[in-house]
């Protein structure tokens, strides 16, 4: 046996098997209500299918675990510090890759079938001015800032700057061509009533995460300013989350005078 001959064929044949999945998931992803279509001329019902609810908030779900791990990686492998990078008190999950995935995804998605360079574009003016909102909300809320370009050249208010919106351009690339049609194929394979309830149990606590978190943020930038607590929910806040439990958390967060 020939297997040189043998092992080019085999490599030949999973190459066509995999280019033939990768066209049906890029067409699904392009085109869902297709998707949905077959599912239903199959007789198959199949969960978060298509680009609705359920798979957005799968999407921000696995983004804002993704961020968090990217950034703790990061941050310690070239400064040597190992620190949290979660925006929330509970759990490790970074909102800002959350939301900044699910907005590229929803986005961009239809580029999928188009030139890199598309996607490249459109995801580095739109990376750039979602983190610029959200550098400017964290600052008007809670009177503290996560991040500062200001050092670095070709920065906009120290908010955003041109190296890390070219970051967000080729995020969007990797993202959008190789990551996401595989992932949504992964999200759609949970049986459907398990999917639905497990969604629903993580939307509560994503959403009670999200306002504690808030308000320990908002609550440190009132304590900052001799405002003291009002009422018992306040009272809870200061007692459990003290400014120094808080700069602990978000050891690279600055407050903003």
């Amino acid at each position: 046996m020939d297997l040189n001959s043998f092992w080019n064929k085999d490599v030949k044949r999973n190459w066509e098997r995999y280019k033939t999945a990768r066209e049906r998931v890029v067409r699904h992803a392009v085109r869902p209500h297709e998707e949905k279509a077959e599912h239903e001329s199959q007789g198959r019902r199949v969960f978060a299918e298509g680009f609705g609810f359920y798979k957005l908030f799968w999407v921000f779900i696995i983004c804002s675990i993704l961020g968090a791990m990217i950034e703790f990686l990061f941050v310690g492998l070239t400064s040597g510090q190992w620190m949290s990078r979660s925006s929330l008190v509970m759990g490790q999950f970074s909102i800002v890759w959350g939301f900044g995935g699910t907005l590229m995804t929803w986005a961009l998605h239809r580029l999928i079938d188009k030139d890199d360079r598309y996607i490249f574009i459109s995801g580095t003016i739109l990376g750039g001015l979602f983190e610029y909102i959200c550098s400017w909300l964290g600052e008007k809320m809670f009177g503290v800032i996560f991040w500062d370009y200001s050092h670095m050249r070709f920065n906009i208010d120290g908010r955003v700057n041109l190296t890390y919106c070219f970051f967000w351009g080729l995020a969007a690339v990797i993202w959008i061509k190789l990551v996401y049609p595989w992932m949504s194929k992964l999200i759609e394979r949970l049986p459907i009533l398990f999917g639905r309830l497990l969604t629903w149990l993580l939307v509560v606590f994503m959403l009670f995460d999200m306002a504690i978190s808030s308000a320990a943020l908002y609550r440190m930038n009132q304590r900052d300013k001799g405002y003291v607590a009002s009422n018992w929910a306040e009272e809870y806040v200061d007692e459990h989350y003290t400014d120094e439990w808080i700069e602990q958390r978000y050891r690279n967060m600055k407050k903003v005078d």
